[in-house]
């Protein structure tokens, strides 16, 4: 029986930052904290949760045989993975373990220095059951006291995945309940959705806490979004501001932030600082102040503060002076600035790369010929920001985007040399066009000359962009041109009423595959590949029947695709197509790409009723698409190295991505669980790990 897969890896928020929201990592003051904070340094394995002892994170298991009397066919339960920093698996907790009803309906919410948060969907109704069991150590290990587990709550809930934990003290904990701030007292046994202003407020993330009696987060208030204070045990809540461009940094009780002066366009800040003792807010640092201590003046109208760090009651800013960090230190009781010299607050992640990628404006949807742009979390919108890297791997800015879109739904598209380009929802979708110029041989966002450019009808996937044409698929799966001079869309003719992809793009030709575009006289559907060139208006077919994978070979002006068992190509300067090469009868051929001169071909076993005959394991090929051997090749050391990772990690590979940079092919697990190199020169495999500087291979790669 085939296992169901899930994702495990961390959200992109904390391999980059290790922190929530645009806020650094903040001090905390329960020395549990800081045990924990230390420890998650020297951990080497993917994780969702991390104690100061061990790892945690969450897969899948089949049911034992005969629980809860059901057939044990495709019945799965969640697991929970004790491992050391290493990764080495101590023990793994199945939901069928804690002796509770409904196993299939049991999910882990989160694990701390002393419990572990379950809940329950209870028999199928809108009840939600919240536990609670113990975390023990004795001496060196950390025992989950399963016997000891603990009902705290019963609440109601239409829909439990929309139930998030988002953090704790020792005597309440808070989460998103169907989209709405609620907290449990444990000592009154009390469960209360909390409002402000009589509306719900949603948490997008925690910027500040001490563990103890508040907590300052990022929050949404319908379609307003601003930074809030909350106390535990007064229940006050207190909006502090509306800035989304600010920075945010916690120490000693209070909250620095920065914040636009009222009269400036540009990126200029004055500093501010929230006392969340006393609840009030004053200017700590002026945007004046900065630009008179500093030794060498910085431009005008650019991004001045670029970090900001706190340590024993002085605050540390990063300022950003004609592409040069310079420190300046600021003494929080004596209000004193002064220039510490040049350097960096090394908070954010980088990927320092041997060589710099290339060609990189053409080659990938998130990067230009300058810098790649990383977007810190598909999920979490709250967090409006990206990280803009160089393209050898070292950090540039975070770049805030809510001050443009003014919502929390938003998200990167498409870089080029010229601009970024991001989709944002109003009451509709909308592609929004900011600016870049180059700075210090950077590309900087002209965010507050952002531009609506276009209603994208519910953006689904694909989407190209130059300064001439937007081409894009909407959410219905249609196709649409727009031409940016003429401000209108393109009438193409021959676009089918059907779903349809943007797949691949080879120069100006771009490629797509289609479902039941042809019907045969028997009145068959069939699937279809066609390709429209920028310029024209109209759409033409490649192949009626497209039942595979299909790439673009830019060297040769081809397409590459798999129809049945056998490899074909489509010459686009001479409209003809050829077959290449046929594979064995009873492989499927789910992917493909090219290396060098070489076409890379992975297969599985036959698919009989939507399952392979092999259990998915993978054998791979390649076929010489330049000499005169028109033979497919196969790749014992790939498909063996492969396998010998399925043995070792105890998965059934399934593989979504592959990309090939810098002479190496990278592979990213459907599920995000697991992200390979393979080179095919030295006929090695290894796992990138999410602090290796190849992740940011996985960042950039374009994906139609």
């Amino acid at each position: 029986m085939k296992k169901k897969s899930i994702a495990i890896f961390m959200t992109l928020c904390l391999i980059l930052t290790g922190c929530q929201g645009n806020v650094n990592k903040t001090e905390q003051k329960e020395e549990k904290q800081e045990t924990a904070d230390a420890a998650q340094t020297e951990i080497e394995c993917e994780y969702t949760w991390a104690t100061s002892h061990c790892t945690y994170r969450t897969e899948e298991m089949e049911l034992s045989d005969g629980a809860d009397g059901e057939d044990e066919e495709d019945i799965c339960q969640e697991c929970l993975v004790q491992s050391d920093y290493e990764g080495k698996v101590i023990q793994k907790i199945p939901a069928e373990s804690l002796g509770l009803t409904d196993t299939q309906g049991i999910h882990f919410m989160n694990v701390s220095e002393n419990e572990v948060l379950i809940f329950s969907t209870y028999d199928s109704s809108d009840l939600v059951k919240v536990y609670s069991v113990p975390v023990i150590r004795k001496g060196d290990r950390e025992e989950i006291a399963i016997e000891k587990i603990q009902q705290l709550f019963l609440e109601f809930a239409d829909f439990w995945m929309d139930c998030k934990y988002i953090t704790d003290t020792k005597e309440y904990i808070l989460f998103n309940w169907e989209g709405e701030m609620a907290e449990y007292d444990r000592k009154k046994n009390k469960f209360t959705r909390i409002k402000y202003k009589n509306k719900p407020l949603e948490v997008g993330s925690i910027l500040y806490e001490n563990n103890q009696d508040y907590v300052v987060l990022y929050g949404f208030l319908g379609d307003e979004t601003a930074v809030y204070y909350y106390n535990f045990v007064t229940k006050k809540m207190q909006e502090i501001t509306k800035d989304e461009r600010s920075i945010y940094q916690g120490g000693d009780d209070k909250l620095f932030y920065t914040a636009v002066k009222g009269e400036k366009s540009g990126l200029c800040y004055d500093v501010y600082q929230f006392d969340c003792k006393s609840g009030e807010k004053s200017v700590l640092v002026t945007e004046e102040q900065i630009r008179n201590v500093l030794s060498e003046k910085p431009e005008e109208g650019m991004d001045l503060i670029r970090e900001i760090a706190y340590e024993d009651g002085k605050v540390k800013l990063e300022i950003n002076v004609k592409g040069k960090g310079v420190l300046l230190c600021c003494d929080t009781q004596t209000g004193k600035l002064v220039q510490e010299g040049e350097g960096r607050l090394q908070k954010t992640q980088e990927y320092p790369l041997e060589k710099p990628l290339t060609n990189a404006n053409q080659n990938y949807n998130y990067a230009n010929d300058y810098n790649v742009f990383v977007q810190i979390s598909e999920d979490d919108k709250s967090n409006c920001c990206l990280d803009e890297y160089t393209l050898d791997g070292k950090f540039v800015r975070h770049i805030f985007t809510n001050n443009f879109c003014g919502t929390k739904y938003w998200y990167l598209l498409y870089a080029n040399n010229e601009e970024l380009l991001f989709s944002v929802s109003e009451e509709d979708e909308y592609l929004y066009v900011v600016p870049l110029v180059i700075v210090d041989g950077s590309s900087f966002p002209q965010m507050e000359k952002a531009e609506k450019i276009v209603k994208i009808e519910e953006y689904d996937s694909g989407l190209y962009a130059d300064k001439n044409y937007i081409i894009f698929a909407d959410g219905m799966s249609q196709i649409h041109v727009y031409d940016r001079k003429k401000k209108t869309f393109v009438k193409v003719k021959g676009i089918p009423k059907t779903e349809m992809n943007l797949v691949t793009k080879v120069g100006n030709y771009f490629i797509f595959d289609s479902i039941s575009y042809y019907t045969t006289k028997k009145g068959k559907a069939e699937d279809a590949f066609s390709y429209y060139k920028t310029g024209s208006d109209q759409l033409h077919i490649m192949d009626p029947m497209c039942d595979g994978p299909i790439i673009g070979d830019e060297k040769r002006k081809q397409v590459i695709y798999a129809r049945g068992t056998k490899i074909w190509t489509y010459d686009l300067k001479h409209k003809k197509k050829e077959c290449l090469v046929k594979v064995n009868k009873k492989d499927d051929i789910y992917e493909m790409c090219i290396w060098k001169d070489r076409l890379y071909v992975f297969t599985t076993g036959e698919m009989i009723d939507g399952e392979s005959t092999n259990g998915y394991s993978t054998d791979v090929y390649s076929y010489s698409l330049a000499g005169k051997d028109k033979k497919l090749y196969y790749e014992k050391d790939f498909t063996e190295a492969l396998k010998k990772f399925e043995q070792e990690n105890d998965k059934n590979l399934l593989l979504a991505d592959f990309s090939v940079v810098n002479n190496k092919i990278y592979i990213r697990g459907e599920a995000d669980d697991y992200y390979l190199c393979y080179d095919p020169a030295m006929k090695q495999l290894k796992q990138v790990r999410k602090n290796d500087p190849e992740m940011l291979y996985f960042f950039v790669n374009k994906s139609y």
